[in-house]
C-alpha cells in the first residue's frame, strides 16, 4: 500500500488568505510536483462553512503528498527539489503551526 504524508497548514502573520491560496496554487504546486518519487498531490482549501465540531478550524489548507513507500517519501523530501519545497513552505506558511499527518492506506473503496 501506498505511504501518504499529510499536512494541515496556514498563513504566515501578515499574509492573507488571498495571498496565500494564490501562491500555495501558482508557486507552491509546481514545487511540490517536482518532488521525485511523487505518486499524486492534492491541495484542498478547508471551508469554514459547514463545520461541525466544538473548536473553529484554525487551517486554511490541507495537502497530501503520496510515494510508494515510506522510504520514497524521506528521499524525495530530502533531495534538493524537497529543500526548495521545504523554503518555499516558509515563506507563506506558518510553519510552526503546520501539523503533519503520516497515512497508511488500507484501501479504497467504492459504494
Amino acid at each position: 500500500m501506498t505511504y501518504t504524508l499529510a499536512f494541515l497548514t496556514r498563513p504566515k502573520p501578515g499574509i492573507t488568505l488571498e495571498k496565500f491560496y494564490q501562491h500555495y496554487t501558482e508557486v507552491h504546486r509546481p514545487l511540490a510536483e517536482k518532488l521525485p518519487g511523487l505518486l499524486s498531490y492534492r491541495q484542498t482549501r478547508i471551508l469554514k462553512e459547514g463545520y461541525r465540531g466544538d473548536d473553529a478550524i484554525d487551517y486554511a489548507a490541507y495537502s497530501e503528498y503520496t510515494f510508494e513507500n515510506e522510504g520514497d517519501a524521506a528521499t524525495a523530501f530530502e533531495s534538493p527539489e524537497g529543500i526548495a519545497l521545504n523554503e518555499d513552505t516558509g515563506r507563506f506558511m506558518d510553519w510552526p503551526s503546520v501539523l503533519t499527518i503520516p497515512l497508511a492506506e488500507l484501501g479504497t473503496y467504492r459504494s
